[in-house]
């Protein structure tokens, strides 16, 4: 089975983005570092609203640069992937700190028009850093939904692989607004303008990110574990998520289905799906994972968790499954 470990590379979107040197280069140099020694590959969606805004601002350039760098140097053995949040539109930066407007956090909060000329802005900015070509796309916040407005820009710019679905996921809850409960129930499939219906010949290959249930047992495990050691469980980022998934209650009384996740405590769960996967025959399965929201001890059950599935396992790419 072939693996895809892909990392929504990005500040927080909440009361505070958090810095850079924590939310992004810190933790992405610590999982570089992870895949040089276990000889795996992981897809990198940067979030290039960021770098757009902050140079159409001409604000925080010192960082822009360093990201940029960063970007430059693990390309071409790790894949660099667009990944759109666009509320970086309507982002100001005030007394050194970004300022947040959520009520665009959406593609579908834009024109279709607005949604075009967003995403090939996006795309050739990223492109220019990237010495391989970009293929792959994840919407922020997992909201690709319509997905119609920005077909057929993504057919030109030749952006084939999707990877925003994760099977029965659905969030409603303002900014957020998916549904995938009536997608497919596979590991991979080809659509044409709805991301959730199978279209033999469509020209995009949807790789829904793996799903599965956590009860309300896990997190306690991660709420407690958190509060006894945070040195090993606290996110290495140091900014604030924005609201809008699900509150701590409604987390420690009734279970959730969620993505498979590299972040933090969900780390542990990565081998159940890999085990489930690999029972079904599918062929590929994707994890999700925020730089941002790496931890000591999760970093660490990766590395463990790589070098015990790489002999039976590759872990590659998006563009290589």
């Amino acid at each position: 089975m072939k693996i895809a470990v892909t990392w929504d590379y990005e500040l927080f979107f909440g009361e505070s983005s958090g810095s850079v040197e924590k939310c992004m280069l810190q933790p992405t140099q610590r999982l570089l570092e992870i895949a040089e020694r276990q000889g795996s590959n992981f897809t990198f969606f940067v979030d290039t609203g960021y770098l757009t805004r902050s140079k159409s601002l001409k604000v925080d350039l010192e960082n822009v640069a360093l990201v940029e760098k960063q970007i430059q140097n693990w390309s071409p053995k790790h894949e660099t992937a667009l990944h759109i949040h666009p509320h970086w539109e309507d982002a100001l930066w005030e007394n050194k700190k970004w300022v947040f407007d959520l009520q665009r956090y959406k593609l579908a909060d834009f024109s279709p028009e607005n949604q075009v000329e967003i995403a090939k802005r996006y795309f050739e900015h990223l492109q220019a850093l990237s010495s391989e070509k970009i293929v792959s796309y994840r919407a922020g916040g997992w909201c690709i939904q319509p997905f119609e407005p920005v077909e057929k820009v993504f057919m030109q710019l030749g952006i084939n692989r999707e990877s925003s679905v994760f099977v029965g996921g659905k969030n409603v809850t303002s900014p957020y607004n998916y549904d995938f409960t009536n997608a497919p129930k596979k590991s991979k499939w080809n659509f044409q303008t709805e991301p959730c219906v199978e279209a033999e010949n469509g020209f995009f290959t949807e790789y829904p990110i793996g799903a599965q249930r956590y009860s309300p047992l896990f997190f306690w495990k991660l709420f407690v574990k958190g509060r006894l050691r945070p040195d090993l469980h606290k996110s290495i980022g140091d900014g604030k998520a924005a609201k809008g998934g699900g509150t701590k209650k409604e987390f420690l009384t009734r279970s959730h289905w969620l993505c498979v996740s590299a972040d933090g405590y969900y780390v542990t769960k990565i081998q159940a799906a890999i085990n489930r996967a690999e029972k079904l025959g599918q062929k590929e399965l994707v994890i999700i994972g925020h730089p941002k929201a790496c931890t000591v001890f999760s970093l660490n059950e990766l590395e463990k968790l790589i070098a015990k599935n790489k002999s039976k396992h590759e872990f590659v790419c998006l563009r290589d499954l």
